[in-house]
């Protein structure tokens, strides 16, 4: 039943989802062509360099920080979009007249909130993958190519251990603190402040918006203290030197303890928001 319900959440968000990152990609493509134009003119008028010349080459350069500027909004609206939209539709299936409909199929508590759960996490990685392959298209050419694998390389070496120990360490605890912060924590959490917002008699998608930046600054500041008051992961470091610059002594907090200290710190989160969804769509449902 877990099939069903995902295959019909996927295809009630998905139809305008699929447009605007299908736009794009095609706006990418289109910056790329023009670049391309770009430097096909150059190289024809590089060696009869006149008034016009000089003229389209002006517009070419004001048209290129235009470009870049919408670029940069857009993909800052797709990422911001496609959560919004997913937070919405999460909101009518679950408490709109559609959940009149949705709250009475036989199926568990369990397996509605895993169906939202299981489109936000596909739907994350899709648009990840369209803004990085966005970016791609734009900056890959012959002369970054280069300094783009030698990143990718860099990142991967240190993933796989060849750059040390510490390196590995480091370079996996970040990506899966990033995992568990996106795809766990704040897909729980914004699951939460939905439920917790069709408690409100009025207004509940603003409850559910106040509950959202409620709980996460709350939770921010919690953590902050901790790791102030907990000195294996105290962001302060204190470094004593001598009359001739030479370092004493130098204490702090561990950089990979703090990532692990919030990869579980998330992850916990996580775990308590989605009791706190099943528990009010099983106890406190309220569709008024």
């Amino acid at each position: 039943m877990l099939k069903k319900l995902y295959k019909y959440d996927w295809k009630s968000v998905s139809m305008l989802l699929l447009v605007l990152h299908g736009v794009l990609l095609a706006y990418s493509v289109i910056g790329r062509l023009a670049v391309v134009i770009a430097e096909n003119f150059a190289t024809r008028g590089g060696n009869n360099f006149d008034t016009h010349t000089s003229l389209v080459t002006t517009i070419f350069g004001m048209s290129a920080v235009a470009y870049i500027l919408i670029y940069v909004i857009f993909i800052i609206g797709i990422v911001l979009a496609t959560i919004l939209y997913l937070a919405a539709r999460m909101q009518k299936s679950l408490f709109s007249d559609e959940g009149y409909l949705t709250n009475t199929l036989p199926v568990s508590q369990d397996k509605l909130l895993w169906s939202k759960i299981l489109v936000f996490w596909t739907w994350s990685a899709i648009d990840f993958l369209c803004v990085a392959l966005s970016i791609l298209i734009l900056s890959s050419y012959p002369e970054t190519m280069q300094d783009i694998l030698d990143g990718f390389q860099l990142f991967f070496t240190s993933l796989l251990g060849f750059e040390g120990f510490n390196a590995m360490t480091n370079a996996i605890a970040v990506t899966l603190g990033l995992i568990a912060e996106y795809f766990f924590y704040m897909t729980s959490l914004i699951l939460f402040s939905i439920c917790l917002g069709s408690l409100f008699k009025t207004h509940k998608s603003l409850g559910a918006v106040v509950s959202f930046f409620g709980i996460n600054i709350g939770q921010s500041v919690i953590m902050l203290i901790l790791m102030f008051i907990l000195p294996p992961l105290s962001p302060i470091t204190t470094i004593v030197t001598t009359d001739s610059g030479e370092i004493i002594s130098s204490t702090g907090g561990n950089g990979t303890a703090q990532v692990l200290f919030m990869i579980v710190w998330y992850l916990v989160l996580s775990v308590v928001f989605y009791l706190g969804s099943r528990y009010i769509l099983t106890k406190k449902l309220n569709l008024d």
